[in-house]
């Protein structure tokens, strides 16, 4: 989940590991840390269940615990996106490391309510400054802008499908699950700070670290809603498999496998990510059009494996609608980003990200809540509805931006 995007459309040249006097292995590393961080945002997606077992907690509190992450990543890169501006990438990485590692530490240490909440604002936190300052870093870097646009994209949703994974398997098969995920997740953060070594790029210097402003010019106000709106549904989905795909599993499959939790997760991000692979060959409004196709689609079929207890089924719609939600992410922000003027680029962008994240609570606490009150199938069935819904309105935003397109 890119914190920016490239703000100019240089030519992609020749793809070489880095820019002419770069480390070869400068990319790499970047590359690396912002993986490896992005894993901690869903290594307790799978552990959840053993949380609210031994902790009696409730779906909404459950759904509460994963908003306070995405809280974090708002709250950085709000307050703190222009931070690597000021201080340098590797300064601004390095900490963010650091923060990730507490975060791990605080859920092995504090199994607790309170601790669960501060572990995921901090993790949130880590990802927060670390999405702005490794985006940042890979366009300095690499020689092709397009290219290291899609590698952090890309690698963003690799790090959430992979994090989930790994710690589904070691929940379900290895001891102490409640403190080995995050003892691996801190042991795979510590190669990171071999990025200390690599050169630093010019930093601006002067003037104090302000709050990223958003605002969405009258003129773009269209197409701007129909990226958000996209962007929106889009995180709902995977906030939804993220925060609660363990409660789906065993209230309407009858699953208690934590890898299965695990697959779920990675089964969403994981084709989110591949799909962005795919995305950038097609116009921003067709690949919007696609993507609010799919993943109504997939949530169809994860309902069918609902009613039906159906694994394969469910995991299908996972796929689709993962698949769905990468390429209206890829092609929501390409829209918002063509529309604006150099000068507001950053403040759509900041607005884009918000919806996206206010998309990946939001509806999930609102699904909890239906959880704890009704059936499985109507908190599905009302989450499906409204989701569908905003699909369709993204959808016809976008049709009628085409049409006047070519009208002119």
């Amino acid at each position: 989940m890119r914190a920016h995007t490239q703000r100019r459309a240089g030519a992609a040249g020749a793809v070489a590991p880095a820019a002419p006097g770069i480390p070869r292995a400068a990319v790499p590393a970047v590359t690396y840390v912002l993986f490896v961080v992005m894993t901690g945002g869903t290594v307790p997606t799978p552990v959840y269940a053993l949380y609210a077992q031994r902790l009696h907690l409730s779906p909404p509190v459950v759904a509460l615990v994963f908003a306070a992450y995405a809280v974090g990543i708002l709250a950085a890169l709000l307050l703190f996106g222009g931070l690597s501006d000021k201080i340098g990438r590797r300064a601004t990485l390095v900490p963010a490391l650091a923060v990730a590692a507490v975060s791990g530490v605080v859920f092995i240490a504090f199994p607790t309510l309170p601790g669960l909440f501060a572990g995921r604002l901090l993790s949130g936190i880590s990802v927060g400054l670390t999405t702005g300052a490794a985006t940042a870093y890979l366009r300095e870097l690499h020689p092709s802008p397009p290219r290291a646009a899609l590698i952090t994209s890309v690698t963003n949703m690799a790090g959430l499908g992979s994090g989930a994974l790994l710690s589904g398997v070691l929940v379900e098969y290895a001891p102490a699950p409640t403190v080995l995920p995050y003892t691996v997740l801190i042991v795979l953060l510590l190669p990171g700070l071999a990025l200390w070594a690599l050169p630093e790029q010019a930093v601006a210097r002067g003037g104090g670290i302000r709050p990223q402003r958003i605002g969405v010019p009258p003129a773009v106000r269209r197409p701007f809603a129909a990226a958000a709106a996209a962007v929106f549904a889009s995180f709902s989905l995977l906030g939804l498999l993220a925060a609660l795909a363990g409660n789906f599993l065993v209230q309407g499959l009858h699953n208690h496998s934590h890898l299965a939790v695990g697959l779920v997760a990675f089964s969403a991000f994981g084709s989110a990510g591949a799909a962005q692979l795919l995305a950038v060959r097609l116009a921003p409004r067709t690949g919007l059009t696609v993507g609010m196709t799919a993943v109504p689609l997939g949530l169809a079929l994860i309902l069918t494996g609902l009613s039906a207890a159906s694994l394969p089924v469910f995991l299908c719609g996972s796929l689709l609608g993962g698949a769905g939600a990468g390429t209206s992410f890829k092609s929501g922000l390409a829209l918002v980003t063509a529309q604006a003027s150099p000068d507001r680029v950053s403040e759509l962008v900041s607005g884009f990200f918000v919806a996206a994240y206010l998309g990946l609570t939001v509806p999930v606490v609102g699904v909890a809540v239906l959880l704890a009150n009704g059936t499985l199938m109507t908190a599905a069935g009302v989450f499906a509805a409204v989701i569908t819904v905003l699909c369709l309105g993204s959808i016809g935003v976008t049709t009628a931006l085409g049409n006047r397109t070519t009208n002119r």
